[in-house]
């Protein structure tokens, strides 16, 4: 299932979306986070699926969205990415594959949750000109490819959206789940949640809500800094 506004959604297979939902209506599924799909490994790399022309051509997208997840999970988690070049036919690549299209069908997403996109062409997808998709975007690329760059690696990281919770207030969050569903919860509803539908800020504006935060530090701890600073206190 896809997004159609200016974020991102996880484009989860058929197959995922049925089991998720039995799971959902058997109890036994909470939403928010996928603990079976957290990377183990650091750092995780990131590749652009582009020819060289284009590669070239959107190096200040490329940027935005590198420099979005930077500011964003990797600022306040432990997780790293590393590489952002082209992409390459290495068999046993362990990262995330980005494509970039404008598809005013599908719109930017991810084709699953966590280590369900390691090394799978169009894994990641993100939308770079916005003539086709979400053209309020035209005139601030640089603020929609930063957002959508930001909620997409949530995904990326095992995060499904916040209103597949079963405790989405239906009162207050009219927006349907979508996509891949969690098996554990972090916290109260987070409206704010850069990962839900109904923050009233597209993507959290990019930015990374309290509960975002400390639900990055769960799985994947907290920042090298962070644990430096702590460690050097300690002594």
């Amino acid at each position: 299932m896809l997004l159609g506004a200016c974020g991102g959604g996880d484009g989860a297979s058929d197959a995922v979306n049925a089991s998720a939902k039995d799971a959902q209506m058997n109890g036994t599924n909470k939403g928010f986070a996928l603990s079976t799909v957290i990377w183990k490994q650091f750092p995780i790399n990131v590749c652009w699926d582009l020819s060289n022309a284009d590669f070239a051509m959107y190096a200040n997208q490329r940027s935005w969205s590198q420099l979005a997840v930077q500011q964003s999970w990797e600022a306040h988690s432990g997780v790293v990415f590393a590489g952002w070049q082209q992409c390459t036919n290495a068999p046993n690549y362990y990262g995330i594959r980005i494509s970039v299209e404008d598809s005013a069908k599908t719109g930017p997403h991810t084709q699953g949750l966590g280590t369900q996109i390691n090394n799978v062409v169009g894994g990641m997808v993100f939308n770079f000109t916005f003539r086709n998709w979400s053209t309020s975007c035209i005139g601030r690329e640089e603020y929609c490819v930063r957002a959508i760059a930001a909620h997409e690696f949530g995904h990326a990281l095992g995060f499904a959206h916040e209103q597949n919770r079963p405790d989405t207030p239906s009162t207050t969050c009219k927006e349907p789940a979508q996509g891949t569903y969690g098996d554990t919860m972090i916290g109260a509803w987070d409206l704010a949640s850069i990962m839900n539908y109904c923050n009233p800020q597209w993507n959290g504006n990019g930015q990374l809500s309290a509960t975002d935060i400390a639900m990055a530090q769960m799985f994947y701890g907290a920042p090298a800094v962070t644990q430096t600073v702590a460690a050097q206190t300690a002594r």
